[in-house]
């Protein structure tokens, strides 16, 4: 779990161009590597939907840069898979807890519990295992996951008005 956290941490520092080092033998990077952000006093949360449905595109949106500097960092391609799934995770959490209407976010979770078996999405081992039901193997499996991890829902997109290239559906 504080994995997750840390990597949550880090990711939306990266998104916010923080720069950080990294361990180069293991690498980890530990929050004390990353400089405190410098958060503007005019930045402001999303609050309507259209804003926090764009907000989660655009993190997710940089999976794919992301993976690229890992991949030049040596990382394996399944911790890369898992990192894509934790800020595509964290991005979907994070955007029901901005969410209002606590109404639709019940939706929300009753259409992924329904889908996924999981109110907050897919989890890493499903992922794992719906990438194996279609004949995937080995390192495969995991560039199916990181090469899913940008692609949103166009259906949720066209509803709050955000308009994405790599809209699924």
């Amino acid at each position: 779990m504080l994995n997750k956290v840390i990597w949550f941490c880090i990711s939306l520092l990266t998104m916010l161009s923080v720069p950080m080092t990294t361990v180069a033998e293991s690498a980890v990077v530990t929050m004390s590597d990353v400089s405190a952000p410098q958060v503007s006093s005019e930045a402001v949360q999303p609050k309507s939907n259209e804003e926090i449905r764009q907000w989660y595109n655009d993190t997710v949106d940089k999976i794919p840069d992301l993976n690229e500097q890992w991949i030049a960092e040596g990382v394996s391609v399944e911790e890369r898979a898992k990192r894509a799934h934790d800020i595509r995770h964290d991005a979907r959490v994070k955007a029901r807890e901005m969410m209002q209407n606590k109404q639709e976010v019940v939706d929300l979770q009753a259409r992924d519990t329904e889908k996924y078996g999981n109110p907050d999405g897919p989890t890493f081992e499903y992922l794992v295992e719906k990438n194996r039901q279609k004949g995937l193997e080995g390192d495969a499996i995991y560039e199916a996951i990181i090469g899913s991890a940008n692609r949103t829902n166009r259906e949720y997109n066209e509803k709050y008005g955000v308009k994405k290239e790599n809209a699924s559906q």
